[in-house]
């Protein structure tokens, strides 16, 4: 697209004009999914993280100012990239439900058939269910961190991590647990 007709397309997305969003944002799908193949293998697919770089762009858009001299597209990636991490963030931490019909028996729920007729610790299921949730190398540091007393110098180096790394992770870790067991 040619910087003049770039720059009118982008005034009008400013003003509200969603036909001129569209046509200023449609010259970026394989970007969009080009970045999304980053994160393959993650727990969304390539479309859904797609669709959340669009937002991202979307937002580059609505807060571009040409006048600092970057161009648009170098303004959005960090936007789509900020936006494609968040919707990875909230598919990690999303709570399962066990409140839904479980197959097993008409009209008995999941729960219900976990808890059998000698009945079932909830809270251990409750946090077995959560901790699985998380990905590999959080539950590895949580199992180092909380079930083997190691300190986190021992858990980076347990898992050839930097001390701060594993902080992070701990950290990211036990907020997606008390998400889901909220």
């Amino acid at each position: 697209m040619m910087p003049e007709a770039q720059e009118s397309l982008l005034a009008l997305a400013q003003q509200g004009d969603q036909q001129a969003l569209e046509r200023l944002i449609t010259p970026y799908r394989a970007l969009l999914h080009a970045l999304a193949r980053r994160f393959y293998g993650s727990v969304l697919s390539g479309d859904e993280l797609a669709q959340a770089g669009y937002l991202g762009l979307i937002e580059a858009v609505r807060r571009y100012d040409a006048g600092k001299g970057v161009r648009l597209i170098t303004y959005a990636v960090p936007w789509i990239l900020g936006e494609m991490k968040r919707a990875l963030r909230a598919a990690a931490c999303t709570p399962v439900s066990l409140d839904g019909e479980s197959g097993e028996e008409e009209g008995q729920s999941l729960l219900d058939t976990l808890r059998g007729a000698d009945g079932v610790n909830m809270e251990a299921l409750d946090l077995r269910m959560a901790i699985a949730q998380l990905t590999q190398e959080e539950q590895s540091v949580l199992l180092l961190r909380f079930y083997q007393d190691k300190t986190q110098k021992e858990t980076a180096a347990a898992l050839s991590k930097s001390q701060a790394q594993i902080s992070r992770m701990e950290r990211h870790a036990l907020d997606c647990l008390r998400t889901l067991l909220a």
